[in-house]
This record gives C-alpha cells, sequence and structure tokens, in this order.
C-alpha cells in the first residue's frame, strides 16, 4: 500500500488494536458449528499476525491488508454469531455491535494515524 507511514501513533493504535482482537476473540467464541469456530480461529490469527506484520516488519503494507481483510471477515463473522442467536439480550447486542465497530474503526484509525498518501 503506496504512502502507508508507520509512526508512534499508528503503532500504539495497531498495538491497542491486537489487545482488542485478543479480547474480542475470547468474548464472542465459540461461534456456532465446529467448521464456523475453525474458520473464527484462523481470522482472528490473521487479524493478529496483520497487525504484528504492521508493527514489527518493514512490510507494513502488506501486515495492514491482511489485518483489514482478516477484519471485514470479522465482521461477517459477528453478524453470523448475532443472526444466530435466539433473542440476545441488550448486552449481547452491545457486544456484537462494539465487536464490529472495533473491527472496522480500529484499521480506518490506523489507516489516518499512518498519514496515508492517497
Amino acid at each position: 500500500m503506496a504512502g502507508l507511514t508507520k509512526n508512534k501513533s499508528s503503532v500504539a493504535a495497531a498495538w491497542v488494536a491486537v489487545v482488542l482482537a485478543i479480547l474480542g476473540a475470547l468474548m464472542l467464541y465459540p461461534i456456532g458449528a465446529p467448521a464456523l469456530n475453525c474458520t473464527f480461529v484462523i481470522v482472528k490469527i490473521c487479524m493478529v499476525s496483520g497487525l504484528l506484520i504492521y508493527i514489527l516488519s518493514s512490510n507494513q503494507g502488506a501486515g495492514f491488508n491482511l489485518w483489514l481483510v482478516a477484519s471485514i471477515a470479522a465482521v461477517v463473522m459477528t453478524a453470523i454469531k448475532w443472526g444466530s442467536s435466539v433473542s440476545p439480550g441488550v448486552w449481547e447486542i452491545i457486544l456484537y455491535l462494539g465487536s464490529m465497530v472495533v473491527d472496522l474503526g480500529m484499521p480506518a484509525l490506523v489507516h489516518h494515524l499512518s498519514g496515508h498518501k492517497g
């Protein structure tokens, strides 16, 4: 991704995203059927791997792209879990919506903080 530049702010936000991705995985697992559970774990591993590549590697574009795609997949997985819930309570709905906002908002924040040009 041309023009994506790491700086202290974007790296700090990425570390926060690592923590939030792990916490989200712990709060939302299991999704349901075994195949969905496996997919969910793979998506979360890809999210954290993409973040670590972004933070620790000179190839931050590849890490960011992996994280972004995995984050979009995580939103789909959360929607599947929400859709399979029988009359979810208020706190469950807050958890699902919060997870989706974080999964889409953190990549947008890091992208903004990284000073993307173009």
